[in-house]
């Protein structure tokens, strides 16, 4: 009965799947797997749906095989072998007859053979429903019957041996209808060859565990060979000899997805050794060697609930616990399972493995303490489902937890998390902010945070960078730690910097020197240099230099040639200021244009200089640099041909030069550099 009920289970579940996959034509329709041998190659295949299963079973299947490898190498072209010279089709009746032993033959025989009970009530949708359960059970019955046996398999024309094979070559098979049909003009492939044989391995040994009235035997499915059904069997008399327990095999059901099967065990006493042991029976019909055994008893199941007598804390430090259990059954010993509440998480404090031990002692107990016992032995484990409760006095607050972390987005919102605290008796957290790191701090929230973040709004119109917050600890007791360290979030950034202003713009060693006055805006994190051409639609950026930069020399500048330069200012938010824009027409390059010279006398200095040019200049721009500051515009003076500065301070060096500017708007090189020492 065991053994109808499992092929009935199988049998209802693939008919399951193949009313879904009746909906519509099936792309594949054939699946075939082999079994390479020592000197054979064993072919199976199935069709997938009951149409293509009708075709079969009218015109049969054809075999090709393609010799792909030999020796190790392609061969080309593939070498091709009609293995049929007739159909592989189904055996006559009469040979069926001859295999009436052969359940599994006779119940793919009813399937093939069998008259329809269904009777012929006009074209009503009860009478295509019950046709096609109908059908789906005469398929079901025949492929699992034909999995069974390979007597049925190979009567039912699902089948072939191949013995022309060689050692030194690699096949692919391909099965196909012998008959066509539009709807099923699918192939099987299966590539193998006998240098692939590998001799069938016993599976893992079983395990076992006793219920009331039986053992039960599992085992895990094998991943390495594949089965699909197998034999039990038991011994009785310590493993000298072995009897099959099970008259046919247990096959794998389809219906339920697990990598396990079960075998209850009924015909044993209530006490005595046994020992099982298991063998797989695969697709061809091949045993299996059998598994190590595994060794059992018949023990007397646990039924009971074992009881807490006394649960007492002892100085507020401990909890004491004492039980009592008074039964026959076969236990190995006690556990003891601890929560912070009736109906929470259990965590295991304590497993005893001495069936007589009554008493235990929590050194470490909560401040709530719920405690469950249970009676536990190799195979089961019976937990008293009401607790005993045990209370601490806390009057301690927990640590400060770490300091939380966030960010703040452009709708004002304060993203803060934080990680929990690691006193098992924390239960929330209260959250402070403030805008100043070291005072004032306010709490966020009115109640009690029980998650470890947090959302809050402040205001982005503020002159704060930072918004600051701290976390404190509460327990069960409502012991809250002290603040935590203070975490500082930037507030969104929406407001640009103050743009930077151009200072100077001079031509110096074939290079323009752009200098700028930063920006007074103290979140600015670097500066973009741009030009462009007069006739440009737009600026090319040519450098980005740090805050700290007031300065840059542009070596790319070509004589002669005006350019619109600009400087920009990005904050840490990576917000643009506006341009600070300057033109500046680089002047032709002429060596020696202008000779500058100079006269000292004392702290004062005399500055003089001719040109080559032929014109006269508008103006002189002289250019100052004191120690290692940048060079800058110094004084713009009509042109006397000489200059005298008196601010010369004792210690500090100072280089001077100087540009003509003529009425044309034409501007000479700089001349010659002059240095001096005070």
């Amino acid at each position: 009965m065991k053994l109808i009920s499992t092929i009935l289970t199988s049998v209802i579940l693939l008919a399951q799947v193949l009313t879904a996959s009746a909906q519509t034509p099936a792309r594949s329709s054939i699946a075939a797997l082999c079994k390479p041998g020592k000197n054979q190659i064993e072919l199976r295949w199935s069709p997938l749906v009951y149409d293509a299963w009708q075709l079969g079973n009218k015109g049969g299947y054809m075999i090709e095989r393609y010799t792909i490898l030999r020796k190790g190498k392609l061969v080309d072209p593939a070498e091709r072998k009609v293995l049929t010279d007739k159909p592989v089709s189904l055996a006559p009746i009469s040979e069926w007859e001859q295999h009436e032993d052969d359940k599994y033959a006779m119940i793919a025989g009813e399937c093939i053979f069998g008259e329809t009970e269904i009777e012929d009530t006009g074209f009503l949708p009860i009478k295509a429903y019950k046709k096609r359960q109908d059908e789906e059970r005469r398929i079901g019955f025949a492929l699992f019957s034909a999995d069974m046996s390979i007597t049925a398999a190979r009567l039912s024309g699902l089948y072939y041996k191949d013995t022309d094979v060689k050692a030194d070559e690699k096949y692919l098979y391909n099965i196909y209808f012998a008959q066509y049909d539009s709807l099923f003009t699918d192939t099987a492939y299966v590539f193998t060859g006998i240098a692939e044989y590998r001799p069938v391995t016993a599976p893992s040994a079983p395990y076992s565990y006793c219920n009331k009235k039986s053992i039960v035997v599992w085992w895990q499915l094998s991943s390495v060979e594949k089965f699909n059904s197998y034999y039990v069997e038991r011994s009785d008399d310590n493993g000298k000899t072995f009897n099959r327990i099970t008259e046919s095999p247990i096959a794998i059901s389809m219906q339920v997805r697990s990598d396990k099967l079960f075998y209850a065990d009924t015909l044993v006493e209530n006490s005595g050794n046994y020992q099982y042991r298991i063998v797989g029976v695969d697709s061809f019909g091949e045993e299996s060697p059998a598994s190590p055994p595994v060794k059992t008893k018949k023990v007397i199941p646990i039924e009971n609930d074992p009881n807490f007598t006394s649960v007492e804390p002892v100085n507020n430090n401990s909890v004491v616990l004492t039980w009592n259990y008074d039964t026959d059954a076969d236990i190995t010993g006690f556990k003891i399972y601890r929560s912070k509440s009736s109906e929470g998480s259990k965590t295991l404090i304590f497993t005893g493995t001495d069936p007589m031990q009554r008493t235990f002692t929590d050194k470490s107990p909560l401040y709530d303490n719920y405690y469950f016992l249970s009676a536990y032995n190799n195979m089961t484990e019976r937990v008293n489902p009401f607790p005993f409760y045990a209370q601490l006095v806390d009057s301690i607050p927990p640590e400060p937890p770490a300091a939380p972390s966030g960010y703040c987005d452009s709708l004002g919102l304060v993203h803060i998390s934080w990680h929990p605290h690691p006193d098992p008796d924390v239960v929330g957290y209260r959250l402070h902010r403030s805008n100043s790191a070291d005072i004032n701090y306010m709490m966020c929230a009115r109640d009690m945070i029980a998650d470890t973040f947090y959302v809050d709004t402040i205001n982005l119109n503020t002159l704060s960078k930072y918004v600051y917050y701290k976390l404190s600890a509460v327990d069960g007791r409502d012991n809250q730690s002290q603040l935590s360290a203070p975490a500082a979030v930037a507030r969104y950034d929406s407001i640009a910097p103050v743009a930077p202003e151009i200072d100077n713009l001079i031509y110096q060693k074939n290079k323009v020197v752009l200098s700028f006055v930063p920006s007074p805006s103290n979140d600015v994190q670097k500066y973009l240099i741009f030009r462009k051409k007069p006739n440009d639609a737009q600026f090319d950026t040519l450098a980005s230099v740090s805050s700290s930069e007031t300065a840059y020399a542009d070596p790319t500048a070509l004589a002669g040639q005006k350019y619109h330069y600009a400087v920009q200012a990005v904050d840490n938010s990576g917000l643009a200021s506006a341009m600070a824009k300057k033109s500046f027409s680089v002047p032709q390059n002429k060596d020696d244009a202008v000779q500058l010279k100079k006269k000292v006398d004392g702290n004062v200095l005399t500055l003089s200089w001719t040109s080559s040019f032929n014109k006269q200049p508008g103006y002189v721009i002289v250019y100052r640099q004191v120690d290692d500051k940048p060079l800058q515009t110094y004084s713009q003076l009509n042109d006397k041909g000489s200059f005298t500065d008196n601010g010369l301070v004792l210690g500090s060096s100072y280089m001077y030069c100087v540009r003509l500017v003529f009425s044309d708007g034409t501007e000479s090189p700089l001349s010659n550099e002059i240095k001096i020492e005070m």
